[in-house]
């Protein structure tokens, strides 16, 4: 499979996602062999199918679709069978892709906008070691010293931190409509 831009940010994503879930990378990695699976086939596939197509247990391949399912990272069909059960089907594509990247970027930019209207309202302190940010009110609370690493902590350059945040929604939004 020839990965392009967009699936290799999609696989890389999916697989952080996946081995943050479950706190393995093993699990990330499976994750994204069932999502290659899933793209090379281009048509929705049954779990016991991609267990078979894997060699894996179906009841891991499940586990896994469940928690991308629930993060938006594959669909799920249900369709009718014979005898009135149901067979469930997993699918991706490129259009899915394409949407779970826009969505995503919109959800980080607009969590950027949220930020840029708490540097406007707010004065921010940050900690040089681990990045946390506190409120001047946390920062009294902790006499202006980390509480994790007990580094002194640094008032946000307010200008230079919005001109980054904009440049960086502004680049997000370029990326949006390409």
């Amino acid at each position: 499979m020839v990965e392009d831009l967009e699936t290799s940010l999609f696989l890389e994503y999916a697989r952080r996602r996946i081995a943050f879930e479950y706190d393995n990378e093993e699990m990330g990695e499976l994750a994204v062999k069932i999502l290659k699976t899933l793209s090379e086939r281009n048509e929705a596939i049954p779990d016991e199918t991609l267990a078979l197509i894997l060699g894996i247990s179906a009841t891991e391949i499940r586990r896994i679709l469940h928690v991308m399912h629930r993060a938006g990272l594959v669909g799920l069909a249900r369709e009718s069978t014979d005898q009135y059960r149901y067979e469930y089907k997993w699918f991706i594509n490129r259009d899915f892709i394409r949407k779970f990247l826009i969505q995503h970027i919109n959800n980080v930019a607009s969590k950027l906008m949220h930020r840029i209207n708490t540097l406007g309202s707010t004065t921010l302190y940050i900690c040089p070691t681990c990045f946390r940010g506190y409120t001047l009110d946390e920062a009294y609370e902790y006499d202006f010293k980390c509480p994790r690493d007990d580094t002194e902590l640094v008032q946000v350059d307010v200008p230079s931190e919005l001109a980054f945040l904009t440049n960086v929604i502004k680049n997000l939004r370029r990326e949006d409509k390409e």
